[in-house]
């Protein structure tokens, strides 16, 4: 249940207004503007569209009841709909001011070939409605003290967009997941990708190699649409032993609940921008739908990192 900490917290540490919100008060709601063009989404955020909702800062790494791994970051978040689409727009400072995007690299070391590496990334969490008080609130989702590692709820499901810089962004992707009250083991916990029928990603590994070493495309392994694997990318000849390859070979051609979220983005003088899009409803059981009232949510972000973040505090979108 959420204490008196958490409470004080939501009231007074989750927002601090940028540009439009001059009077200095901060913001009890995320406000999500309605527009009639709606932004075109190319990672970076320049659109008419943007400029008509108010952008607001939302502090992670403010609590280590939420996680602290390096610091407070800034992510400045924007809303607007249409009638059909949602959009947000993130936009932060990487603490490393590294783009990191080399998640479980290949490379041959001491007579065999492993992978190292890993990647920026940002999730938002949305209560759907079932998760009682506890809501998308990471201290009780995650940072419960409790035995079970991983995230779950109390009840019900909470709805997650997990964007991630080596394997899903370079194909315009967030990973669409959820998290619910189903525990599969330590390490796992309730966190599960949606339903889907083909992927976002997979990984480029054949035995204890790689599978494939390219054609790259803009340095990643990326399947087009209407591809197969097998025909499309080379195969990697095992008897090599230098050089450095993907970990992952991503595909255009991602289907299901799990690839409803479109995410745009750019790395720029140390600074990410990501633009998100998903369809107000999808008809998707494992989908919130958004569009009227408020619903709570909450965000991180990692830099380089598995498992190491920054968390906010829940906070409430309102439409």
């Amino acid at each position: 249940m959420k204490n008196v900490t958490v409470l004080m917290l939501i009231l007074s540490l989750i927002f601090v207004g940028c540009e439009s919100n001059d009077d200095g008060e901060t913001p009890v709601d995320f406000m999500v503007t309605s527009v009639t063009t709606p932004p075109t989404l190319d990672g970076v955020g320049g659109d008419a569209a943007w400029a008509e909702a108010t952008t607001y800062l939302v502090k992670v790494g403010e609590s280590e009841d939420y996680a602290n791994a390096f610091g407070v970051v800034d992510v400045s978040l924007t809303a607007v709909k249409t009638a059909t689409d949602l959009y947000l727009k993130a936009v932060w400072d990487d603490p490393s001011a590294t783009e990191s995007v080399a998640k479980n690299q290949w490379g041959y070391t001491g007579g065999a070939w492993e992978k190292t590496g890993n990647e920026d990334r940002l999730f938002f969490f949305f209560d759907m409605g079932e998760n009682g008080s506890e809501g998308a609130n990471c201290a009780t989702m995650c940072h419960t003290g409790g035995v079970q590692e991983g995230m779950w709820t109390a009840n019900g499901i909470v709805d997650q967009w997990h964007w991630k810089a080596a394997r899903t962004a370079p194909i315009n992707h967030a990973d669409d997941k959820h998290i619910n009250n189903v525990y599969e083991g330590l390490g796992d916990g309730g966190q599960h990708g949606d339903a889907k029928t083909i992927g976002l990603y997979n990984d480029n590994k054949l035995d204890d190699m790689p599978k494939y070493t390219g054609p790259l495309t803009d340095g990643f392994l990326i399947l087009p649409a209407d591809s197969n694997a097998a025909d499309y990318f080379t195969p990697f000849n095992s008897s090599t032993t230098t050089g450095s390859y993907r970990g992952y070979w991503l595909n255009e051609n991602a289907d299901g609940s799990r690839a409803d979220v479109t995410a745009y983005s750019n790395f720029s003088s140390g600074r990410w921008t990501v633009e998100f899009k998903r369809a107000l409803d999808t008809g998707n059981a494992d989908d919130v739908v958004f569009g009227s009232g408020n619903i709570e949510m909450t965000m991180a972000i990692t830099d380089d990192s598995g498992g190491h973040h920054s968390g906010s505090a829940p906070f409430d979108m309102k439409f």
